[in-house]
């Protein structure tokens, strides 16, 4: 099995994972926030029978203004219980002792054949009154929710599995030509498997960090967070949410990167893609000064991989310089090459990122923030394509002042 299809099923499995637990995770928040909504109404009814000089009449009262269903029962000192109100929790046995002193303070939940919600007044020495609501809709609720949430999850498991295995089938044959390879060239690309696989785990790893933290702080406050405290827990979780979107959406394009067999290539008018990208870029900034000296060369290879790897390197060019910053793309011969040169007049990179090279998940400026940084893998995705066309990517210094982009590939 290949680099890419392992990365793919790691995605998958993450965020699987991620889904169910962060799913699982809201289900029991709603399901808790909604006990303890009914335990509110059981305090309010309690505290407006305690106040009450007649007891029996206050709790016919709150009982009739109260939407939530309660029961409302008087227990004498001999432990004889006399129904006042019923809903659907029928109290034809007294609960323990215990129960009833600590449902003085609080709700409690009392577990019996239909569980319920208990808070209990003492209006004298061994006499109370029981107030009672069902957990049942609570619960039906939380069931429900539940059986979504397993039927979405097996669903999506189910077509990310079809499309692993479109894939694997579609790389089969790379694969083989990969088990085919010397000893040194197996050990190199298992030591470089480990290293990405990493660096994907990490980065994937990260945002789910932040998004289990701050559904178990919501889970775990309830009715106690604030309006804010909640907006900015949510906020958080679906920034990180989308940042694993973005890291997953260029894990899934390295691997269609590998799943293009070069038989499928044909021969493609390499000028005409390089024209179109310069077009695009133009378009996007129109104050912006590009200079474009191409000549007609023909590369053997993918008009969607080539395409794609002008678009990025548009695109950072784009996202990463002024609108006015000079621009040159030169398209030439060089023995059996095709070359092809893109210079930007923009701040460019590091002096160390030059050195450094391409790696992925490392983005050249780490000052940069991920709304301009990207994850790192936009370089890996480009040099990933030229790779797959047997051809040779490298950044320098431009004499414009910023990025120097060389890309070389086989004549056809």
């Amino acid at each position: 099995m290949k680099l890419l299809t392992k990365i793919s099923l790691s995605a998958i499995v993450v965020i699987a994972l991620a889904m169910i637990g962060g799913g699982y995770s809201l289900i029991e928040l709603n399901f808790k926030n909604e006990l303890q909504r009914t335990a509110s109404y059981l305090d309010i009814a309690a505290k407006r029978i305690d106040a009450s000089n007649n007891s029996l009449s206050s709790a016919l009262v709150v009982a009739d203004e109260t939407d939530t269903p309660l029961t409302i029962a008087f227990l004498d000192m001999d432990g004889n219980l006399t129904t006042i109100v019923e809903s659907s929790v029928q109290l034809d046995v007294a609960p323990s002792a215990e129960t009833i002193a600590a449902a003085k303070v609080e709700a409690v939940l009392v577990d019996a054949k239909n569980e319920y919600q208990l808070r209990t007044v003492e209006l004298s020495e061994n006499e109370f009154m029981l107030i009672a609501t069902s957990t049942q809709t609570a619960h039906h609720t939380r069931d429900g929710n539940l059986l979504t949430l397993a039927l979405v999850s097996i669903f999506t498991i189910v077509i990310a599995g079809g499309a692993v295995t479109i894939l694997i089938r579609r790389d089969l044959k790379s694969v083989i030509a990969t088990l085919a390879g010397s000893a040194s060239q197996e050990r190199e690309t298992r030591e470089s498997m480990q290293t990405f696989m990493g660096d994907a785990s990490h980065e994937l790893r990260t945002p789910l960090t932040v998004i289990k933290g701050y559904a178990e702080l919501l889970a775990a406050s309830g009715a106690k967070t604030s309006a804010d405290q909640r907006e900015k827990a949510y906020a958080r979780i679906v920034e990180q949410v989308n940042r694993m979107d973005d890291t997953i959406t260029s894990l899934l394009q390295l691997a269609e990167v590998g799943s293009i067999s070069s038989n499928s290539y044909e021969a493609i008018e390499l000028k005409t893609l390089v024209a179109a990208a310069v077009d695009d870029l133009q378009a996007l900034s129109p104050k912006r000064k590009i200079e474009a000296i191409l000549a007609d060369l023909e590369v053997l290879g993918s008009a969607e991989l080539l395409s794609r790897l002008l678009n990025n390197a548009i695109g950072n060019i784009n996202r990463h310089t002024d609108k006015t910053d000079r621009v040159r793309v030169s398209l030439a011969s060089e023995r059996k090459n095709a070359v092809l040169t893109i210079e930007d007049g923009g701040p460019g990179l590091p002096e160390e990122a030059y050195s450094r090279g391409i790696q992925g998940f490392r983005r050249f400026d780490e000052s940069r923030s991920r709304e301009t940084g990207g994850t790192g893998l936009g370089m890996t995705i480009m040099n990933s394509i030229v790779q797959a066309h047997s051809g040779e990517m490298t950044i320098a210094k431009s004499e414009l002042g910023g990025l120097k982009l060389e890309i070389k590939l086989p004549l056809n």
